[in-house]
């Protein structure tokens, strides 16, 4: 179908009708706008996942710290419940975190003699770089066997 649009001159002449000046700049910037908060949500994600990987892996080797340090070893920790000891080796393995954000629960049930068992739990509050995202507590849980 042929339309004909009106130019300045008053002549008819087909081709297309002329878009409103401030449609695509509208336009762009709800795009842009939407398009922004998926690429910031993304990388948010990312960062979550980093945080619980990390404390993941914290906690893990603070239970491996506990189980070479017991009543037998040269330098043992616990067994009073969260050494301050291993609570800064599991922030030393914390690379990348706030430690103010970090807390480090440590529990020996039977003492910390050789085949008594050691508990380690790491938490994390990760607050999202994005404003409608709200503050997570993230938590892992290691335990083990003390062998020396």
């Amino acid at each position: 179908m042929l339309r004909f649009v009106t130019t300045q001159g008053g002549k008819n002449r087909p081709g297309r009708p002329r878009a409103t000046p401030g449609q695509t700049l509208v336009e762009f910037c709800i795009c842009a706008l939407l398009l922004l908060m998926l690429v910031f949500g993304i990388v948010d994600l990312g960062r979550g996942v980093y945080a619980y990987n990390t404390i993941a892996g914290a906690s893990r080797e603070g239970v491996r710290y506990a189980i070479v340090h017991g009543a037998n070893s040269g330098a043992p920790v616990g067994p009073t419940a969260n050494d301050a000891t291993l609570t800064s080796v599991v922030q030393g393995f914390a690379i990348g975190l706030q430690t103010s954000n970090l807390t480090v629960l440590s529990n020996w049930p039977n003492g910390n003699a050789t085949g008594a068992v050691v508990n380690v739990t790491v938490g994390y509050r990760f607050q999202p770089a994005t404003f409608f995202f709200r503050t997570l507590g993230l938590t892992n849980h290691s335990s083990a066997i003390i062998l020396h």
